[in-house]
């Protein structure tokens, strides 16, 4: 992906950083897919002992809970950058362009002030999950690996949001 030149001539900071940024985002966003897989499968099985050996996997649910929780953080900093999460334009959308590339600003300042609130809350609980090795309580899985996606996926979408279609007006979303 090629940048292009500024009024100032320099490149396009934001067109690179989307353009190194993407494919990591695209991979993650495959990792998700491979969690809702993984849910399936496992509420299969789980199911599948139920039925035929009468004994069900003791841990399915909390697996699936971590596996949905992870799908969604994993997939989030794509659907950031892409702009393509849930959105309200009635009122944007009869704006004109110049106050809409300003309500785009605003919004992804918004969205990355959340972001960094929330990866701010998230991070004590990370800690204290580490230093406790605190683990789910029938499939006795370390909880820190699965709550070190929240800072990783917050700190992603911040800067999905401050190089998104949004805040670059040089590019349409």
């Amino acid at each position: 992906m090629r940048s292009r030149p500024t009024e100032d001539g320099s490149r396009d900071v934001a067109a690179r950083i989307r353009a190194v940024l993407t494919p990591v985002f695209k991979g993650l966003a495959v990792l998700a897919a491979l969690a809702g897989c993984a849910i399936v499968l496992l509420i299969g099985a789980s199911v599948a002992m139920r039925y035929f050996a009468n004994a069900p996997f003791r841990f399915t649910e909390e697996l699936v809970g971590l596996l949905m929780t992870a799908a969604f953080f994993l997939a989030l900093p794509l659907a950031t950058l892409r702009a393509e999460h849930v959105r309200v334009l009635a009122l944007v959308s009869a704006l004109p362009h110049r106050a809409r590339l300003w309500a785009g600003r605003l919004a992804a300042c918004i969205g990355a002030a959340f972001c960094l609130w929330f990866l701010a809350l998230c991070l004590p609980w990370l800690e204290f999950a580490f230093d406790r090795t605190i683990k789910t309580e029938v499939g006795r899985l370390l909880m820190y690996p699965w709550m070190a996606l929240f800072p990783l996926s917050m700190g992603l979408c911040i800067v999905a949001f401050l190089v998104g279609p949004a805040a670059s007006p040089s590019r349409d979303p």
